[in-house]
């Protein structure tokens, strides 16, 4: 527990919640989409990649190399490849982690009750916001480490 204490000290409580939210929101998207994967559906296949991808990016943030400066880029990786959203399929954007807030423009085709023709074009707002946040942690981290870097005067 010492160390996780000291880990949350050393990169900031911030950028200790947002790499915490990584980790959560890979791990619940792989487990939901699972089942899709398994039935072929490609949105699904998307999500658990991008989950993967958001579980790597949330082992380096916290592996603690370079005060966490690796695992945050990674991060911001994960967080820009949400941010677009073309969804061809009515259950959604296929870069969706766990939920998603979808600004942009929708089309469907119902013939007889039943669609038969779906697309969705915009931009993710909760891909916006964990850049964002991202970017805020990350320019902290520089900051905290040119100062652990410094000689003491």
């Amino acid at each position: 527990m010492e160390g996780l204490t000291r880990r949350i000290m050393d990169v900031g409580r911030s950028a200790a919640l947002l790499g915490g939210w990584v980790v959560i929101a890979s791990a619940l998207s792989i487990v939901l989409n699972a089942s899709g994967v398994f039935d072929g559906d490609g949105p699904a296949m998307i999500r658990v990649a991008l989950g993967l991808f958001g579980l790597a990016a949330g082992a380096l943030f916290w592996s603690g190399r370079d005060f966490g400066k690796p695992g945050l880029q990674a991060i911001l990786a994960w967080g820009v490849l949400q941010v677009p959203v073309y969804a061809w399929q009515p259950d959604g954007n296929p870069t969706k982690q766990l939920f998603d807030l979808v600004l942009g423009m929708s089309s469907r085709t119902v013939v007889n009750g039943e669609v038969t023709n779906f697309s969705q074009v915009g931009v993710n707002l909760v891909g916006v916001a964990v850049v964002i946040w991202a970017v805020s942690c990350r320019d902290r981290l520089d900051l905290w480490r040119r100062r652990s870097l410094s000689p003491a005067a």
